[in-house]
């Protein structure tokens, strides 16, 4: 079984956890940011009909954003899409999805169950808006070497 969500925007990242003398916390707009996510995959799952994971799961995250205007010759000429070698880096990225997966609370229980995470970031072609998209797929327990 596959589930397979785009979340428009701008692909945001994780951010660091704040330390005060009360002791570590995030950022209210990161916690609301967490909420409104975790709410659009919830009934994103429910209306693919998607049947919370008990077993390995394989994540492919991928995550584009719009292209500087520098760029655009580069990705025309070519005609594929740039990778983007530039902060903030491929795994906050990762570990925000991953996080909000969680709270959800109807993809899967833990993030302990992804098994196999693939993540591409890249510049979008001109004219395309930001994106972040989520695949998600149960996979068998055994795994090649």
């Amino acid at each position: 079984m596959k589930f397979i969500i785009t979340l428009p925007g701008k692909p945001y990242p994780q951010p660091r956890i704040r330390v005060s003398k009360f002791g570590a916390y995030h950022t209210k707009d990161h916690r609301d940011k967490v909420k409104v996510t975790s709410d659009f995959l919830r009934t994103s799952a429910d209306a693919q009909r998607w049947e919370k994971a008990k077993g390995p799961v394989k994540v492919t995250i991928v995550t584009v954003t719009k292209c500087p205007i520098k760029m655009h010759k580069q990705v025309i000429c070519k005609g594929k899409r740039l990778y983007r070698p530039i902060r903030p880096d491929i795994d906050n990225y990762a570990k925000y999805i991953l996080d909000c997966c969680s709270k959800a609370g109807n993809i899967w229980e833990d993030d302990s169950l992804v098994t196999v995470l693939i993540q591409k970031d890249f510049y979008g072609i001109p004219e395309e808006d930001n994106y972040t998209q989520v695949t998600i797929e149960n996979i068998d327990k055994y795994g090649d070497l």
